[in-house]
């Protein structure tokens, strides 16, 4: 468990080594392709998850992990966002 004094630095060089590994397991489409709604669902599912997450941490006095939480969210929604699978409330 972690406590509210957590090195933050290591945390991080953690995120971005789990991370790496991460992308080196994965290759992108090389075509278009069409994206199930089911699909969607869970990435949207899991970003709300994340915020979640991020809510509870906070409240629990564990910022570091809120933050990282919150960023895996923003993430996300990014993706979707450059996917032009999410679009600001109103402009549809």
């Amino acid at each position: 468990m972690n406590s509210p004094s957590e090195d933050s630095a290591e945390r991080a060089r953690r995120y971005i080594a789990s991370f790496q590994a991460a992308l080196r397991q994965h290759s992108l489409a090389e075509r278009d392709s069409t994206v199930k709604a089911d699909s969607i669902r869970r990435v949207s599912d899991t970003m709300h998850q994340y915020l979640q997450d991020a809510q509870y941490y906070l409240e629990n006095r564990r910022p570091t992990t809120s933050l990282a939480s919150i960023a895996y969210a923003e993430g996300l929604l990014d993706a979707l966002k450059f996917l032009e699978l999410a679009t600001p409330q109103g402009s549809q």
